[in-house]
């Protein structure tokens, strides 16, 4: 099966971790190494998998690099405890992010990306302004026929240039021609969902050669099949580039999910609560700031169990 076929090229990139790590100058072994690496796509996506977590190592827990060690301890005379414990922990991590990090890897791998709670924004070679919001990824492919921006996830921002090559946002469900324009494009799961700043875009859908003119002031959903919606903007789009959240009458659990966006662990609204309207700018810097707002605000309390566990409910 595929999902084996990948753990076991991650398995055998943390081997050569820590093998790499104990020999550090052999030259033979680092030639046989860059031959495994460079000899299928899936080596070279398990290689660059496992450097990720291996420069995460750091990070990890004093106990858990103890319990680790003393688990592999047998083995420890013959690579070393350095060189073990890369091995080892990577091959832990490796097991975990098996066929859920394979599905993510264009993601990992894409040009410019933002970790949960980041943005980010940088200037294409065009003059385009380009913003990535929290947990996002996009791939940059210009060329003399066109500039495009393949959205791998999360959402974009964009604030085109005056340029004779067409200007494209492709995402996984249909592709948006600017037509000199400012534009919000956000990707789901199941849809894609672009909203129109300034002036036009062109949304074609999936292969279909039609397009779609999508004005100033709108927003449209699509699938690869089909427009699911046009309607209005809703206020404050695009905000999120100053670090601002605008709602205008939401549902309570509707701005809880959008806040749980940018932070990281969990956070979640209790049912009872869930339908209390609200309305407001609130910062997306300091979302802790945010929350304690909305407990002065309306008659709700948080329960905070930890930093990465955080709950919304009822007012006593």
């Amino acid at each position: 099966m595929a999902h084996d076929s990948q753990r076991q090229a991650l398995s055998a990139a943390a081997h050569w971790v820590a093998r790499l790590a104990a020999e550090p100058g052999d030259p033979a072994l680092h030639a046989a190494w860059l031959v495994w690496r460079d000899e299928t796509p899936l080596n070279q996506w398990a290689w660059q998998r496992v450097e990720h977590l291996r420069h995460q190592l750091h990070c990890l827990p004093g106990a858990l690099t103890v319990n680790v060690m003393d688990a592999a301890a047998d083995q420890s005379r013959r690579l070393g405890r350095r060189a073990l414990l890369k091995g080892v922990l990577i091959g832990a991590g490796v097991s975990a992010i098996g066929w859920s990090g394979y599905r993510q890897a264009p993601q990992w791998m894409a040009d410019q990306r933002t970790t949960t709670g980041e943005r980010h924004s940088l200037r294409l070679d065009d003059g385009t302004r380009l913003s990535l919001n929290t947990a996002s990824a996009v791939d940059i492919r210009y060329n003399a026929e066109q500039r495009l921006v393949i959205l791998r996830a999360g959402e974009i921002l964009v604030d085109t240039a005056p340029d004779p090559r067409p200007f494209l946002v492709r995402s996984a469900h249909g592709e948006m021609r600017a037509l000199g324009t400012r534009f919000d494009v956000r990707q789901f799961e199941d849809f894609t969902a672009m909203s129109v700043l300034q002036h036009a875009v062109a949304v074609r859908l999936g292969r279909e050669p039609a397009e779609t003119v999508v004005t100033a002031g709108q927003t449209v959903t699509f699938d690869a099949q089909r427009m699911l919606s046009l309607g209005a903007n809703e206020p404050g789009e695009g905000a999120w580039a100053q670090g601002r959240l605008v709602v205008d009458n939401w549902r309570l659990d509707r701005l809880v999910a959008e806040l749980a966006r940018y932070r990281p662990g969990y956070l979640g609204c209790a049912t009872e609560i869930g339908h209390l309207p609200v309305s407001g700018a609130y910062s997306l810097d300091d979302i802790d700031l945010t929350l304690n707002a909305l407990t002065h605000a309306l008659p709700i309390r948080l329960t905070a169990h930890t930093r990465y566990w955080t709950t919304l409910g009822p007012r006593a």
